[in-house]
């Protein structure tokens, strides 16, 4: 059977207009709510103005960049591979962007193709968090051992290594132990996640809570991918860090004072 055109268009006309809606805050700004979500299901806000030239400006008032904000360090957007992409998206999308804020100017007509085109532009650059995450989780640990592996002798390693002496110590294994100088284990965490970075801290606070002596070492995949908070949080409890696997000098020194 073939597919009716007019009942397809009415149907989506109805749904879309559905989940486009604009609101006029106590503030007296209008807000147009889109169909484009985070991934937390939050909707993108969208604010209307009016341009001097009679036009409408779309902007984000920052949100994007907030809301990436609460699990994300936003300074990561503005150094590296994503500074170089996000300009990419600014660039190609046709938007401007002034203090993490987002907008593009449009005429009254063009309204509704500008919110689409700027609401595919503000998911292009929260999903740079996204960024190398899945190569760096992939391949993070392999690259880990290859360098541990290089700066001390395999055979004097324990990998993934249960503790003895804490409860539970099943639940608490160390991704590397290595013999330390002052004959007590030096214990050494590969950190590539916000996930992995609070493992840690419980670990390692569930370690020091029972007594237990031991140094730490911690080496991240990339410690500005870390929410600040995280990184705070662990470090308390850490001996010592390299921020990442790029810092190898300072990874061999300091293993070179802590293990045997």
């Amino acid at each position: 059977m073939a597919l009716d055109r007019e009942r397809l268009e009415d149907l989506l006309c109805e749904r879309l207009c559905a989940n486009v809606r604009v609101h006029r805050r106590d503030d007296d700004v209008l807000m147009l709510e889109s169909p484009f979500a985070f991934p937390d299901g939050d909707r993108y806000p969208v604010y209307l103005s009016e341009t001097a030239a009679g036009g409408v400006k779309l902007s984000d008032r920052g949100h994007t960049l907030m809301h990436v904000g609460y699990e994300h360090d936003v300074d990561a957007f503005y150094d590296g591979a994503r500074a170089s992409l996000r300009e990419q998206i600014v660039r190609e999308c046709g938007i401007e962007e002034e203090e993490g804020v987002f907008s593009i100017e449009v005429s009254p007509e063009r309204v509704a193709d500008a919110l689409f085109g700027f609401g595919q532009a503000l998911t292009k650059i929260h999903d740079l968090t996204f960024l190398s995450r899945d190569r760096v989780a992939s391949t993070f640990y392999e690259d880990l051992r290859f360098l541990l592996f290089t700066m001390v002798d395999e055979e004097s390693v324990d990998t993934d290594y249960i503790p003895a002496d804490v409860p539970k110590g099943d639940n608490y294994p160390v991704d590397y132990r290595l013999r330390g100088r002052d004959g007590g284990p030096v214990f050494l965490y590969g950190v590539p996640s916000r996930d992995k970075a609070r493992l840690t801290t419980i670990m390692l606070s569930h370690f020091l809570l029972h007594g237990l002596a031991f140094e730490s070492v911690i080496v991240f995949a990339d410690q500005q991918e870390i929410p600040r908070l995280d990184v705070a949080r662990l470090t308390n409890v850490a001996g010592t860090a390299v921020a990442s696997l790029d810092a190898a000098t300072d990874l061999r020194r300091k293993l070179d004072r802590l293990a045997a």
